[in-house]
């Protein structure tokens, strides 16, 4: 089922998000759809992403995402929130 996530890192930065996307590379991770990252209002860095499971999203996380940021010695978003997506446009 397809889920949101939101990744809000009140200790992130534009350039730790550059440095972990770097680090990641530009491909399109398996089961990911949709990504959007900016500052967030309340500071920090902020990324909402949609995927085709909840499971393919930890998968990422876990796998890629959060040795990415330690590989650049970035904080870590401390939480992720997940949500049933019903309709999205791209």
């Amino acid at each position: 089922m397809t889920v949101a996530m939101m990744v809000d890192n009140p200790e992130g930065s534009q350039e730790d998000y550059d440095r972990v996307r770097e680090r990641l590379g530009l491909e399109k991770p398996a089961g990911g759809s949709f990504h959007v990252a900016g500052p967030s209002p309340d500071g920090g860095w902020r990324v909402i992403e949609v995927w085709e499971s909840e499971e393919d999203a930890k998968r990422f996380v876990k796998e890629r995402l959060l040795p990415a940021f330690e590989a650049v010695g970035a904080a870590p978003p401390p939480t992720l929130q997940f949500w049933l997506v019903h309709n999205y446009m791209a």
